[in-house]
């Protein structure tokens, strides 16, 4: 049969479900062609992912895999014979670097998401007082690298500055973090126990946000 779809002309039942199948197929088709695939209306290609924001939160549970992973790897090696030791300490590298890429990549995530997200000030306040505080402890001990010590300056400056509010000051901070995470593996430096250390309060509220993505 001959169907012709022109103005004012109606097709028979079930032609358009059909074209609309058509056209899935055809998409997938072309998906497939470049490289994607469609999955749960995420298009995913070779190499990168456009990943929704919500994905945050599991982002975070597979850091603190890694993370299980390399203490444990660190034990193993604190134990593990002469011969074995090379090995393990290959693994460590390895996992160091997907932490690192792991911890800058989450950091980026949360700093495009609390773009839009309403930090209470009272909340940024405490939050912005620790880091300041806390960065001149650090300078008076000099127990870091000067280039850790150097960008936490830079990010207490950026704190004193007059003007912003401490919200808006509190994601300057989440955005000087990706860099400060390079900085720090550099410095052979934990950036996870760092934090936790020296500005837990920061730490734990980022925690949680990432947690409600």
């Amino acid at each position: 049969m001959d169907f012709r779809f022109e103005a004012g002309v109606s097709t028979p039942a079930g032609i358009g479900q059909q074209m609309q199948d058509i056209s899935s197929i055809v998409l997938m088709r072309i998906l497939e062609f470049s490289g994607c695939r469609l999955e749960s209306g995420v298009v995913q290609s070779a190499g990168v992912i456009s990943m929704p924001i919500d994905r945050l939160s599991d982002m975070e549970e597979n850091l603190e895999l890694l993370q299980e992973q390399l203490v444990g790897k660190q034990k193993a090696l604190n134990l593990a014979p002469q011969e074995e030791k090379i090995r393990i300490k290959q693994q460590i590298r390895e996992l160091r670097k997907e932490i690192r890429e792991q911890e800058e990549e989450n950091w980026q995530v949360l700093a495009r998401q609390t773009k839009t997200v309403e930090i209470p000030e009272h909340e940024a306040e405490i939050i912005v007082a620790e880091i300041v505080e806390e960065v001149g402890q650090i300078e008076v001990q000099r127990q870091y690298p000067d280039q850790v010590i150097q960008i936490l300056q830079e990010i207490r400056d950026k704190l004193n500055q007059p003007g912003a509010t401490a919200a808006a000051k509190l994601k300057g901070v989440i955005s000087s973090i990706p860099p400060f995470v390079g900085i720090s593996y550099e410095a052979e430096l934990d950036t996870e126990n760092f934090l936790q250390r020296h500005f837990p309060t920061f730490r734990k509220w980022a925690k949680v946000l990432a947690k409600k993505s």
